[in-house]
């Protein structure tokens, strides 16, 4: 077996120390260094070689080495499996050059692409949080990256099928960690928003005297964005049969190094989303955790089970 954190890279006891081992190893993602030289915590570090240990006949062959340089892409990788292998799931070995994960289920074989969306770049960034300092959530920058992310993984789900990678009757899954864009989702999981063009919230108030009453409310449509540029960035996937290959989208807002860690509740913050016109549609409750969204009618609706 490998290990994930397998040199001795020193020890942070403070943020200078950690600021002089980043600098000094910047050739690594920041995160891994940090995680592989806090003083503190050395659980957390014990915790991920442990699911590693359960992951590792399953990753791909360059997984370790990338894990130091692309954390935030391999740890999500990380999370998936672990998740899928602690909640019953019949995970199977892939090619490298393959999807990132291969499920049997019922004679059928399931896909899984999995992508960590960063920040991006240009006047269209995700803007850094200043922290102690109020700021608008950067919702239009944080939905041009998803969008980017998905529509690389459609792309891919295309060639994946021109090369015989997977079947046409294979369902396909991405599943996108926007944990690195590291602002908050306001309101409802803002995949929902970039898949099903929902726009903002309206409130319908029922004037008295002397106070406002509310008496419910629903949401605009909202289609497209534009960027800076003036291109515009369309926001309804899920509402065009063009990505009928796509059967679902995992999403998740936290990073693994604020999700749950017992076996049983992993993935418990993930966010599953149906896609009405889905060629090869999955059952509402095929992934065993997180919460699930669906279009019932005219409705997105979470499902209940």
């Amino acid at each position: 077996m490998t290990k994930l954190f397998n040199e001795n890279l020193g020890v942070a006891s403070n943020s200078k120390q950690l600021a002089a081992l980043k600098k000094k190893f910047n050739f690594y993602h920041p995160t891994y260094v940090a995680i592989a030289t806090m003083a503190t915590r050395p659980e957390f570090r014990n915790w991920l070689e442990s699911i590693w240990k359960q992951y590792e006949p399953y990753a791909d062959s360059n997984f370790p080495n990338e894990f130091k340089k692309q954390f935030n892409q391999r740890s999500w990788e990380l999370h998936i499996g672990a998740t899928l292998l602690n909640r019953g799931h019949n995970l199977q070995t892939h090619k490298d050059t393959g999807p990132d994960f291969k499920i049997l289920h019922n004679n059928c074989t399931v896909w899984i692409e999995a992508i960590a969306v960063e920040k991006g770049a240009g006047k269209d960034r995700v803007p850094e949080i200043e922290y102690g300092k109020a700021m608008d959530v950067p919702e239009k920058e944080m939905l041009f990256r998803l969008t980017a992310g998905l529509k690389e993984k459609h792309q891919k789900y295309l060639s994946y099928l021109k090369s015989g990678h997977i079947n046409s009757s294979d369902p396909y899954i991405i599943a996108i960690d926007r944990s690195p864009l590291e602002h908050m989702d306001a309101q409802i999981p803002l995949i929902l928003k970039c898949l099903f063009a929902i726009g903002h919230q309206v409130l319908f108030l029922k004037r008295t005297t002397p106070h406002s009453m509310s008496e419910g409310s629903t949401w605009t449509l909202r289609d497209k964005l534009n960027k800076v540029s003036g291109s515009e960035v369309e926001m309804l996937m899920f509402r065009d049969s063009s990505y009928e290959g796509i059967s679902a989208v995992i999403y998740c807002p936290w990073d693994i190094l604020n999700s749950s860690r017992e076996p049983d509740k992993l993935g418990s913050n993930f966010v599953i989303v149906h896609n009405p016109y889905a060629k090869n549609s999955l059952p509402d409750n095929f992934f065993k955790f997180g919460e699930a969204w669906k279009q019932i009618g005219t409705q997105i609706q979470k499902i209940k089970f």
